[in-house]
């Protein structure tokens, strides 16, 4: 059941009900979008494009496959601060194939054809924080030594190519069985968790095996990280200041 929508990002829920009041009075919600959101889709209008249950936070699921269409919805708290959501589309079809096209697709398909384009790279960057990834696992057991890990932490799997390692990640569950033949262990972690936690020198391999796979150096993760940092910090003076 794919779905399109589009949002609005702001730091306080006081203002994402402020702004609501706008477009409900009759405000253009791409207007509003583009003068108030933090977001960088901001400059499409606050367009996520096209995505599946399960690829965005959990916060975005709920409210975009289930809310009502073409309202505005919200405010919905997120890592990043207050959303105001609209699901413009929403359709019936089978759940994402390994060769089938999504949002974060597109998105890269954009970026690839003017990688210095702003917006490309907004709109690029957005989704995959927003993207709730499926990060390949693996069992301690299979080990020949003993392999000590905390309770409740998992072993993700680690690819080495080029001399280089690289953390492996795909945006739904059919890419990463196509790819991993007889693996079956996973954890979902979004994309902003991925881009706090994985440290240099460490890369990340995204939709392996698919023409829609990217690399991520540590430089390009750092930045990402640094991002959310910043979402963090706003998030967290606004709620010492309410």
């Amino acid at each position: 059941m794919p779905a399109t929508a589009r949002h609005i990002l702001v730091d306080t829920e006081d203002r994402c009900l402020q702004l609501k009041a706008e477009i409900e009075a009759g405000a253009d919600f791409a207007d509003v979008a583009q003068r108030e959101s933090s977001c960088p889709s901001r400059q499409k209008g606050g367009d996520l494009g096209t995505f599946n249950p399960g690829q965005m936070v959990p916060e975005f699921d709920q409210v975009v496959f289930s809310g009502e269409l073409n309202t505005v919805l919200g405010p919905v708290k997120t890592q990043f601060g207050y959303h105001l959501l609209e699901v413009t589309n929403r359709w019936e079809q089978p759940a994402t194939q390994a060769g089938e096209e999504t949002g974060l697709d597109q998105a890269l398909v954009a970026l690839r054809q003017e990688m210095s384009d702003a917006t490309a790279q907004s709109k690029f960057y957005d989704l995959f924080l927003n993207t709730l990834f499926y990060v390949p696992t693996l069992d301690p057991k299979e080990f020949k030594e003993e392999v000590n890990i905390d309770e409740g932490q998992t072993l993700p799997l680690i690819i080495e190519a080029d001399g280089n390692d690289y953390l492996v990640i795909f945006d739904s569950e059919e890419r990463l069985k196509s790819w991993a033949t007889g693996h079956t262990q996973w954890v979902k972690v979004p994309g902003y968790v991925l881009a706090s936690t994985t440290m240099p020198p460490l890369h990340i391999a995204m939709n392996v095996g698919t023409e829609y796979s990217k690399q991520f150096p540590p430089d390009e993760i750092t930045w990402l990280r640094e991002v959310v940092e910043r979402c963090n910090q706003a998030n967290a003076e606004q709620e010492q200041a309410g």
